[in-house]
């Protein structure tokens, strides 16, 4: 790597640092009437410090896909398409925040939440703003740069989370509510349903970018769907391998009955490690 192209790198660097500037502030703004998350930060609440986190780390991964994506070969174009990204993703972060406010976890206000201190929801925060940059990350670079695309997959992929999260619920309601356990501040569920909503952007990603040649709309559509669908059955399988061969002195429902964080810690990191594997079988 020459030096022109370490100058380079540090341009990009410093256009994340502006960005995720710009998300704090906005976050800011958006929670004020609640509280002050830099005073919440400081007096050390960790659920604010997730949701701050998470955004952060989403924006780093949303950033990567622009990057990888293709470039302008003047500088100054392809700085300030950088920026137009950005600011994109920033606003993928924010309408996943509402989403999940009103669709994963409704019958919370998650902003006052955090001010209690509820890690649990922290944590779904977190999972939710991370899972959002690799959807942004794929929206971008698998569409090869075109805005209004990448705002359809964004969507595309963002429906299609919301309803496997609300179909795992549904499931898993008939044993215990893992919602309601959330808002009962039980840090197993909050671990384990971040994981669970990372790994399920990890196999929506890839049916994404696997799907980001140019297409018909019906075609790329169909494509999306059936690939996201393979690799969801395909999860669902390893993650009944995973309880029976990893997790063996315990349960799902016990985990989080019983709040055994630290099974919820390697259940969620199984689940997502093998999405990532799973991910690479429908690129």
């Amino acid at each position: 790597m020459n030096i022109e192209q370490y100058v380079y790198y540090i341009l990009y660097a410093l256009v994340y640092l502006m960005l995720a500037t710009v998300m704090k502030y906005i976050l800011n703004i958006r929670s004020a009437s609640h509280y002050s998350a830099d005073d919440q930060i400081a007096e050390g609440n960790m659920a604010v410090g997730l949701r701050r986190s998470g955004a952060q780390l989403g924006l780093a991964i949303a950033m990567i896909g622009v990057m990888s994506g293709n470039s302008h070969p003047d500088l100054i174009n392809d700085l300030i398409g950088t920026v137009l990204y950005g600011l994109l993703a920033i606003g993928f972060m924010l309408v996943s925040l509402f989403i999940t406010d009103k669709a994963v976890l409704p019958k919370a206000n998650n902003t006052e939440e955090l001010k209690q201190g509820n890690i649990a929801i922290g944590l779904v925060e977190f999972g939710t703003l991370v899972m959002t940059g690799i959807l942004a990350f794929a929206s971008i670079k698998g569409d090869d740069g075109g805005i209004l695309s990448s705002i359809v997959y964004f969507i595309a992929g963002q429906i299609t989370l919301v309803l496997l999260v609300l179909i795992y619920e549904k499931v898993l309601a008939r044993k215990i509510n893992p919602v309601a356990c959330v808002l009962d501040k039980n840090l197993s569920a909050g671990i384990y349903l971040s994981g669970k909503i990372i790994a399920y952007g990890l196999i929506l990603q890839s049916a994404i970018i696997g799907n980001g040649n140019v297409k018909p709309p019906v075609d790329a559509l169909i494509e999306y769907l059936v690939a996201a669908a393979a690799g969801m059955v395909m999860l669902y399988i390893f993650e009944i391998l995973i309880d029976k061969l990893l997790i063996t002195s315990t349960t799902v429902t016990d985990i989080i009955i019983n709040d055994q964080r630290v099974a919820a810690v390697q259940l969620s990191l199984a689940k997502v490690s093998m999405a990532l594997i799973l991910g690479m079988a429908i690129l």
